[in-house]
Parts: C-alpha cells; structure tokens; sequence
C-alpha cells in the first residue's frame, strides 16, 4: 500500500485544520492566538511548512470540537480501517462547504453517479 511522505502528512492535517477551521467561520489569526502561537506560525501549519506540535493539534481538534484522527483521515498511514466512517460536522454550511469542495474535484460522470443516486433516496422528486 502507498504511503504519504511525512511531509504529505503534514501538509494533509494542515489542509483539514483549515477546511474545518473555515467550517467553522474561525480566522487564522484567532486560531492561532487560542493555540499560543503568531498568525505566521500557524500559517506554516496550515501549509504544512512546518512540523507542529503534537499539544497544538491536540488544542486545535479540542477548540475545533473535532476528533483528532479526522485530521488524520487523508492519511494514507492511518485511514486503513475502509469500515470507519470519516467524521462529517454538521455546522452552518458546513456540509454545503463540502458538497461543493467534492462536487470541484469530480468529473462528469461522478456528478451524474451523484445526482442518480439522490434522485433515488429522494423518489425523483
């Protein structure tokens, strides 16, 4: 099985702090003050420039309200349970934010496979 780089690691959990974080309606630069580093610190998390530290993710999944392996679940090296459901907040527009984030990334067919099988649950109404 393919593995992510420890870089790629890096650059997928600060991919998911800011997705979650813009869920959530949060800045950066409040972020990073609840977590007690500067906003170009937590802007090098977020990149994935720099390694973080295992307390700041721990504090950022606390104030996300986030399970910490969400983060993780881009993961080729840790998402290989295929049965585990990945965590899906229901917030505002958070799950419009993510339709839309998935619904970029598909091609034609995928959109079609997706609006199939909603007309199906939904009757075809």
């Amino acid at each position: 099985m393919a593995r992510f780089t420890a870089a790629e690691t890096d650059i997928a959990i600060g991919k998911r702090i800011q997705l979650r974080r813009k869920e959530l309606g949060i800045s950066a630069e409040v972020l990073a003050e609840k977590i007690g580093v500067s906003q170009q610190q937590f802007s090098r998390y977020e990149r994935g420039a720099t390694k973080m530290n295992v307390n700041h993710l721990v504090n950022i999944a606390i104030i996300l309200n986030t399970p910490i392996d969400w983060f993780f679940s881009d993961s080729k090296t840790f998402n290989l349970d295929d049965d585990k459901p990945l965590y899906v907040p229901i917030h505002n527009d958070a799950l419009r934010f993510r339709l839309n984030h998935h619904w970029q990334q598909m091609n034609n067919e995928q959109k079609r496979t997706l609006i199939n099988w909603l007309d199906a649950i939904f009757g075809g109404q």
